[in-house]
């Protein structure tokens, strides 16, 4: 270990440069932060980082088991579910491309997903980034009102909403309907809203009183100052969205039975197999559906990650 002590005036720092840049990511996340770390970070550390493993654990196993039964066929998953086989190979996966949930394969149901949830990761970020920036950034009558009923509506289960929710759907004639899909997810309050609201109220005004001394408009201000400048914001609330619409199932089953999506698929599939017991079969069609959601946050981990909280100057 290479020590290298730098005076600043008043103030002397300890550098300590530890000669392992050929260390492993893990050792120097891992050993070597606890080495640098005093007795009562260590501990700390130490017991933080054994509750993330057996958190990671606790969602890795279950995926791994699904991954390993997919490639099974139902007999032998019957005797043993925790066998190290691969007795099927991918015909599992094969089969399960041809298999029809309401006339519609697969790959149907991957293009049905793709265009629902497309559909509303846009009318998403359209809502919320109108409610969150009018709340955030204009001063009216009413606003701390609206900003705590949003708190409480989030309170209000869904299933206490789902009667009133349907019928005024039908009323509407949105049922069956993807328009009807869409305009369910255009809500603007939720987590979203609030999660941008914050995001919002971090960029500082002076950037738009700069321009507005150029003449410029509000909505101008909105499209070419704020929105480039929650660009991250957007982002990741766009693919937490994507992955969570991705997954729904429930609205699809109550509004648009007639076009399964991926989730809604599944789901029938699953009970249309429960009678002959071929669970491989749906491990593999569960492994198939999550693999858009896997590649999505491998591509934008570190736009979820690291750029959650980057915004301009605090106002």
């Amino acid at each position: 270990m290479n020590n290298k002590k730098i005076i600043d005036g008043e103030n002397e720092y300890e550098l300590r440069t530890v000669g392992n840049k050929s260390k492993s990511w893990f050792y120097r996340n891992t050993v070597g932060a606890v080495k640098s770390a005093g007795p009562a970070k260590s501990v700390l550390f130490t017991v933080v980082f054994i509750l993330f493993v057996v958190y990671a654990l606790m969602l890795i196993v279950p995926f791994a088991w699904i991954l390993m039964n997919s490639f099974k066929d139902k007999f032998e998953f019957g005797e043993n579910p925790w066998s190290l086989s691969f007795s099927a190979g991918f015909s599992n996966y094969i089969e399960a491309f041809g298999y029809k949930v309401k006339g519609t394969t697969v790959l149907g149901m991957y293009l049905n997903s793709l265009l629902v949830v497309g559909g509303g990761v846009v009318v998403t970020l359209i809502s919320c980034t109108l409610a969150s920036y009018t709340m955030a950034k204009y001063k009216f009558r009413g606003r701390g009102l609206i900003y705590n009923i949003v708190i409480i509506a989030m309170m209000v289960p869904i299933v206490g909403t789902l009667p009133a929710q349907y019928r005024l759907m039908k009323n509407l004639g949105l049922v069956d309907n993807i328009i009807g899909v869409w305009f369910l997810y255009s809500g603007g309050f939720g987590f979203n809203f609030l999660f941008l609201y914050a995001y919002f109220k971090s960029i500082s005004w002076t950037y738009a009183e700069a321009a507005q001394i150029d003449g410029a408009s509000d909505f101008r201000i909105f499209i070419q100052i704020m929105v480039p400048m929650a660009k991250p914001a957007l982002t990741a609330v766009g693919v937490l969205t994507f992955m969570g619409l991705w997954c729904d199932y429930q609205t699809p089953y109550f509004y648009l039975n007639s076009m399964p999506t991926i989730a809604l698929g599944l789901k029938d599939m699953s009970d249309q197999l429960a009678y002959n017991s071929n669970y491989p079969l749906v491990l593999a069609t569960a492994v198939m559906a999550t693999i858009p959601i896997l590649v999505l946050f491998c591509v934008f981990q570190k736009t979820i990650m690291n750029n959650m909280t980057v915004g301009g100057l605090k106002g």
